[in-house]
């Protein structure tokens, strides 16, 4: 049996679902890639911290892929932007920020189109995803100022300590 094609009064959500979407993909696989460099460095705590924030980031494409569905639309897992691979400390923070400020205007611009478009759930959606990319934001503000503050060699050094002192208590669990 043949299915009739209906016109979907909230093909605008879906597709500003379906945008982000893309983005949140793009960027857990960037932050992963900072994450396994972290960690190969021997930066414990950078490296956590990046795999957390990489994990969050596919939470949201969840989220957004379910909203999606609801919506009656179909999902588009593609990236939309390929990994770039930089390896520098300050470099990838700078970019992390960028990625971020990218998102939390473009949620928010999603979210006013939401509401105009009258469905309220994807207004708030993308408030409260806005909200978490917002604390992305200031841990690599906070990152990059201590870099610039401290030096990196210096505040790297002390990344590097802290894992050595947690392998020798016993803590890293590989």
């Amino acid at each position: 049996m043949e299915k009739i094609k209906v016109a979907n009064k909230y093909q605008k959500s879906i597709d500003l679902l379906n945008d982000a979407l893309g983005k949140e993909i793009a960027t857990s696989l960037q932050y992963m890639y900072f994450h396994v460099h972290f960690e190969d460095a021997g930066y414990e705590y950078l490296s956590k911290k990046m795999r957390m924030i990489s994990i969050a980031e596919m939470r949201h494409s969840e989220e957004l892929s379910d909203r999606i569905l609801f919506l009656q639309g179909d999902v588009n897992m593609n990236p939309s932007f390929p990994t770039r691979q930089i390896t520098d400390p300050k470099e990838m923070f700078r970019f992390a920020m960028q990625l971020e400020q990218s998102t939390i205007d473009s949620y928010n611009d999603a979210a006013r189109i939401a509401a105009e478009a009258d469905d309220s759930v994807t207004h708030k959606m993308f408030q409260d995803l806005a909200v978490e990319e917002e604390e992305h934001l200031d841990y690599f503000r906070n990152e990059l100022q201590n870099l610039l503050d401290y030096g990196d060699k210096e505040y790297l050094a002390l990344q590097s300590f802290a894992r050595s002192k947690a392998e020798a208590e016993g803590k890293v669990s590989e």
